[in-house]
């Protein structure tokens, strides 16, 4: 692996892209759920997309203009304290408009997992830099996993690609020196525990 491709791969499976992802993979999954009027996908969407990628990303030039962070990578954990802080508001919100809609759960679900996992990097960070990327990512197979036990649905293509990408992003994070293992190893067991529970819980 080099430079070019571990960037390129911490930015395609950025963890600000992964509700998104998750939503799409709901939409396309061949459940139920695939066959929601196209009015309420857009709808759906629009809040997860707003919320989980649109601000966070419009709040970044705020961050940089008054110091908070000094790169978009965050090196430090005591960057992040602030920018999770602020990315946890429109996720709660995107949690709370969905929950007003007449929806299947396990989209909420999803969210609320998705939420408590930043919420959970934010108090982490207070005193370690865990990875984020391996929460995102872990998070995703976490959900993939329930999403398959709780509708009874074949995800196991999806579920493969993942943990590949899964692989490749670990060694991305490692070979560019972003984290330690036991930072990556720690993430992704935190993401994919948040999301397995929530989904099956909720």
């Amino acid at each position: 692996m080099n430079n070019t491709l571990a960037k390129t791969l911490s930015c395609l499976f950025h963890p600000l892209i992964m509700p998104l992802l998750g939503v799409f993979f709901i939409f396309y999954s061949g459940s139920y759920i695939s066959y929601l009027p196209s009015d309420v996908k857009r709808i759906i969407l629009l809040v997860i997309g707003a919320n989980t990628l649109g601000l966070p990303l419009l709040m970044m030039p705020l961050f940089f203009q008054f110091g908070v962070i000094k790169s978009l990578q965050m090196e430090t954990n005591k960057e992040r304290i602030l920018p999770l802080a602020f990315t946890l508001i429109p996720y709660v919100l995107s949690v709370y408009f969905l929950i007003k809609l007449p929806i299947p759960s396990v989209i909420v679900a999803f969210m609320l997992g998705a939420s408590l996992a930043v919420a959970s990097c934010l108090i982490i960070s207070y005193w370690w830099k865990i990875s984020i990327h391996l929460v995102g990512i872990g998070g995703m197979i976490g959900f993939l996993i329930a999403f398959s036990i709780r509708l009874y649905t074949d995800v196991l293509p999806f579920l493969l690609f993942f943990i590949f990408i899964a692989g490749l992003l670990s060694s991305a994070r490692l070979y560019s020196k972003a984290h330690k293992p036991l930072q990556v190893y720690s993430g992704f067991i935190l993401g994919f525990m948040i999301m397995l529970v929530v989904v099956l819980a909720f």
